[in-house]
């Protein structure tokens, strides 16, 4: 499949680059090794393979995904994302996969090295980051605005600057998606080692409830189970107790909200299941280094 948006009325046959698929289901017929992917998840949970790591995500996510990372989705509930395809000569004519991926040898101006930028959630891999980034409502929304307006244009074609426009909408998007990633605290949903079938059922599960009460016999009865068994698994896939894995799910996302909103710290512990504003700032101040209010303070970019 030929991942790009060809010109009708206004540059006809003219090839750009850069496609919109509003349905991102992550099939292998989109793995076609030519094209970068932006994939916003906009709703639901799920566990995708990347490149052999299962990695645990909930919306509101971003997956960055090179040319040479075939996304495969092992397990999902209510998932919703659409994404952009894109070649990296779309942000640079001189730019081919190889050149972003030797870090700009062979290029010569200041201009490329900052357009290179753009492309760093695309290629910097590690241990801790492959590729996926945990954002927050106000940032989905407007990333999902942005995503609408290319969607269109690229769709309607309008006169003969629709290329150019195009262009401006996605480097707009880019520019986000990057300050975002060299910001972020917790870049990384949770990864999982491979051939867990029955822990990722529990992980989707914790994942989709964290914001009510959750006991381990509720679990025990759901999976059924017992007590011992369920622990020592989720341990061995995690390297967590589930109750410190739902502790950090719950104050990870706790924290992406006092970065990315104004809503007060008792909705928001509310939001991510707790009651207790005393409990809730003990435990974020033990897993973050800050409480909630000074981490907002420090962080929160609607404040600067």
């Amino acid at each position: 499949m030929e991942l790009a948006t060809i010109g009708t009325e206004f540059f006809p046959d003219y090839e750009l680059p850069l496609y919109y698929h509003p349905l991102e289901l992550f099939e292998a017929v989109y793995n076609t090794g030519t094209r970068y992917r932006l994939t916003l998840v906009e709703n639901g949970t799920g566990v995708l393979n990347l490149s052999g790591q299962q990695v645990a995500f909930i919306a509101p996510t971003l997956f960055c995904l090179n040319e040479n990372e075939h996304p495969q989705i092992e397990q999902h509930l209510n998932l919703q994302a659409e994404s952009i395809y894109f070649h990296p000569a779309v942000i640079n004519s001189a730019f081919t996969f190889e050149i972003v991926r030797g870090q700009g040898q062979n290029l010569t101006t200041a201009t490329d090295f900052q357009d290179l930028y753009y492309l760093q959630p695309f290629v910097e891999r590690s241990a801790d980051f492959h590729g996926a980034i945990r954002i927050g409502p106000a940032s989905a929304q407007r990333i999902a605005s942005l995503f609408k307006a290319l969607a269109q244009e690229l769709a309607l074609q309008r006169d003969d600057s629709w290329p150019c426009r195009s262009r401006s909408y996605f480097l707009e998007v880019l520019y986000l998606v990057v300050r975002i990633f060299t910001g972020a605290q917790e870049s990384e949903p949770n990864t999982l080692p491979t051939g867990n079938g029955d822990i990722t059922d529990v992980v989707l599960y914790l994942h989709s409830n964290y914001q009510r009460k959750i006991t381990i016999d509720e679990l025990t009865k759901t999976f059924n189970t017992n007590r011992t068994t369920l622990n020592d698994k989720f341990h061995d896939a995690t390297g967590l107790s589930i109750i410190a894995y739902l502790i950090q799910l719950r104050i990870q996302l706790a924290a992406i909200l006092l970065r990315d909103t104004k809503l007060s710290v008792s909705e928001i512990l509310y939001r991510v299941g707790y009651s207790d504003r005393t409990h809730f700032s003990r435990t974020f101040r033990k897993q973050m280094g800050h409480t909630p209010s000074e981490y907002r303070q420090k962080f929160c970019w609607m404040l600067h």
